[in-house]
Order: C-alpha cells, then structure tokens, then sequence
C-alpha cells in the first residue's frame, strides 16, 4: 500500500458529490444495475443502463444517506455486507467510467502515478455505496487503485491459490465470498491465506497481475480511480492460473485479425 503518492492531486482535496455535478453532471454514463443489495454485482452479471452522472451521484447520495445508520452499528466488512444485504434494496447500481470520457477535467485532476514506467492503458472511475463489491477476482493487467472519497475494503489472495479460492472455469471470477465465507459449499476456501487492508482517501494500493482481490464499499459511499498498465513479461508468464485464459484471449484476438 502507498499512502503518499498523490498528495498533490486536485482530486484529493477538491471532489466531492457538488464539485462532480459542476464538472460532468450532464455527462451520460454507463451504470451497472442488479436486482437487490450491490453484492457481487460483476459475478451477478448486472445489466447495463444509461443515466446522466448528475442523476447517478443524487441516487448515490440518497441512499448513502439511508445506508449510513448501517455504518454507526457496524465495522467489520462481513458485517456490513449482511446489514445492507437486510435493508430492502429493489435495485442497486454501480458506476465505472473511463474517466478521460467522462471528463478531461476530472482526468487532469486525478494524473497517473509516476512510479510505473509505462502510460496506463485505461484509467477507470469506480464510485458505489455501502456494500457494494466486486466479488473476489483477478486481473490480467497490473493496476492501481486510488482511494479519493470514502473508503474501500480490499482481501487479496495470490495467484497459487486459485483452487482454494474456487475460480470459474474459463473467467478471472471466482464462486467464494470471503466477505461472507461458506465453508460447507467451499470447503477449500479453510486453507486459503488470504492479506486485507483498508483505503482511505489518498491511499494507494498496486495489484500485479493473477492476485485474487475483492473490493468492498464500507462508507456510506466511496469513489476511486483505477489505473490499468500493459502487463510487462514475465507477469504472466509467471502465473500459471492465468495461462489457459490468456491463450484463450489470444487466439480469440488473432482469429478477429484474420476475419478483418
């Protein structure tokens, strides 16, 4: 985790649910949307829908408002995900844009770290609420996760331990919830060993390719920016869990050049 590597960003000092509204509230934006609390919300194939991301950020403020009385009772991440999975959601929704897209401004505000040697190939804006979480996957590229607003819950599990962690055949998801462990469905899952830390705003956290990470909401709301760099060799070389999918992806992609 890096703590120090943005404390000059403007994103750091000056966004907030009004400054985000001035800058690209008339912005439409792509949202993720699930039936019931924002659980999981990839691994439950959310649909998609469009919105204004003014109207997205008063729907985020609303229900964070609504979700907060969960925050003062609960700290514990596998608490919170019960309390909000109990409180009556009829839809969730879960935003993440390519910030340049959605904003040059916001994309000005919030530049690449330095330390990476490569120009990131997508820089993502996530923003959700209390409970909302990717489900535990991994990556094919490195990334960096950038806290801005609230803060995020990450658990990370190496790459050798895809099995214990029951990943998907043929995708980066995987079936366990180590928010909620079901060790009678997932019985492997007992002897995983599994690292979890807590961002704050201007926190860092760099993920190498192949690291099974699940990332939770656990203010009442929460915002980051999220850089994706070209995966340097050996990366995935080095990361046999990942090798049938990466040939797969391969393939795939020289049978589009064929066909074009």
């Amino acid at each position: 985790m890096v703590v120090d590597n943005v404390s000059g960003w403007r994103a750091v000092k000056s966004w907030n649910s009004a400054y985000l509204k001035s800058v690209a509230g008339h912005r439409e934006v792509a949202v993720r949307e699930t039936n019931g609390p924002p659980s999981n919300i990839f691994q439950n194939l959310a649909r998609g829908g469009r919105t204004s991301f003014g109207d997205y950020l008063d729907w985020v403020v609303e229900t964070a408002h609504d979700l907060r009385p969960v925050t003062e009772r609960h700290a514990d991440v596998g608490a919170i995900t019960k309390a909000v999975a109990a409180s009556g959601f009829e839809d969730s929704y879960y935003l993440d844009a390519k910030l340049s897209q959605l904003s040059e401004r916001l994309a000005a505000d919030a530049p690449a770290p330095d330390w990476f040697r490569a120009s990131p190939v997508d820089t993502n804006l996530w923003c959700g609420v209390l409970g909302t979480s990717s489900g535990l996957h991994c990556d094919v590229t490195p990334n960096c996760n950038v806290q801005v607003i609230g803060r995020k819950h990450f658990v990370l599990f190496p790459p050798s331990q895809s099995r214990l962690v029951y990943r998907i055949p043929r995708i980066t998801h995987c079936r366990f919830d180590p928010n909620v462990p079901d060790f009678d469905r997932f019985p492997l899952a007992r002897r995983a060993s599994g690292w979890q830390c807590t961002l704050r705003p201007g926190e860092s956290l760099y993920i190498p390719v192949g690291w099974y990470h699940q990332v939770t909401v656990v203010t009442p709301w929460a915002l980051n920016v999220n850089f994706f760099w070209p995966r340097p060799f050996p990366q995935g070389v080095m990361t046999p869990s990942l090798w049938r999918f990466l040939l797969r992806r391969g393939s795939a992609r020289v049978r589009r050049l064929l066909r074009g």
